[in-house]
């Protein structure tokens, strides 16, 4: 099954039928890419995610050909050639020799169910590491592992544990745990610095609320009282269980930061021309 959704996508300056997108024009060289939500036909935090991705292309001693206002019509013009009222739009940068593709189409997505909001997900321990972890950089392998596992019903998302046996981050999440009063996270350097993982420690400055950027062994998980991911998708999700371990889905400051961002997330869709 393609990844590829809804009826047009974007290569280059073209529109195509999606019958004619094939998953191996990224099986070669490298790409760079973003996944942004779309609400109300509007893209969230656009401005974070392009500069997200020119970051993570001078990581890789690479550069992004398009600008932003470039940028900022290509994905208006998948969205409105689809009519896409709620989606996650993806653009790759596709960079092979001296070949360089831009890509922009809408990706299958699944996002939480009130349930899983309300009770919580499972997830599952992987020994991986990524090579470059601030660079959004498609990796293959990786990629085609965590599908094969979160296919499972009973698994939302697999959380990846370096050589070190320190927990960093989700297959397509950031991770945050909670004790007591205090937000937990792996160090900036060895995660994605996710959009929505940006807005939850802005949102826990203004709050007062202690954050430390520390390294987390996986034998110290039982001592957190409640753990949730962030991400494009899961936005703010309770996490259930860590393999077998069971964490408080229901803790005041989880619940209290899923509100806020929830309600800063409707005023920024509000304000959007």
């Amino acid at each position: 099954m393609t990844e590829c959704s809804q009826y047009k996508y974007l290569h280059n300056s073209r529109l195509k039928d999606t019958s004619e997108f094939r998953v191996e024009f990224f099986r070669t060289g490298l790409s760079l890419y973003e996944v942004i939500r779309v609400v109300n036909s509007k893209p969230v935090f656009l401005i974070e995610h392009l500069t997200r991705l020119v970051s993570s292309a001078k990581k890789v001693g690479q550069f992004v050909w398009l600008n932003y206002f470039e940028l900022v019509e290509k994905i208006k013009l998948v969205i409105g050639s689809n009519g896409v009222v709620e989606g996650n739009i993806k653009i790759v940068f596709n960079i092979h020799q001296n070949d360089r593709n831009f890509y922009c189409y809408f990706i299958n997505h699944i996002y939480p169910t009130q349930q899983e909001y309300q009770e919580g997900v499972s997830t599952i321990v992987y020994n991986a590491e990524r090579r470059n972890p601030n660079a959004k950089v498609y990796n293959h392998k990786l990629r085609t592992y965590t599908n094969t596992v979160i296919s499972s019903p009973d698994i939302f998302e697999v959380i990846l544990m370096d050589n070190l046996g320190n927990i960093t981050e989700g297959s397509r999440s950031n991770l945050f745990l909670i004790k007591d009063n205090t937000l937990v996270t792996a160090p900036d350097n060895e995660v994605l610095n996710g959009i929505v993982r940006g807005k939850v420690i802005e949102i826990c400055e203004r709050m007062g609320v202690p954050v430390l950027k520390e390294k987390i062994p996986y034998s110290s998980l039982s001592k957190y009282d409640s753990a949730f991911l962030t991400g494009t998708s899961p936005q703010i999700l309770p996490i259930r269980r860590i393999n077998v371990l069971s964490f408080d889905v229901n803790h005041h400051l989880l619940k209290l930061l899923l509100e806020v961002y929830r309600n800063e997330l409707a005023d920024y869709i509000q304000k959007q021309i």
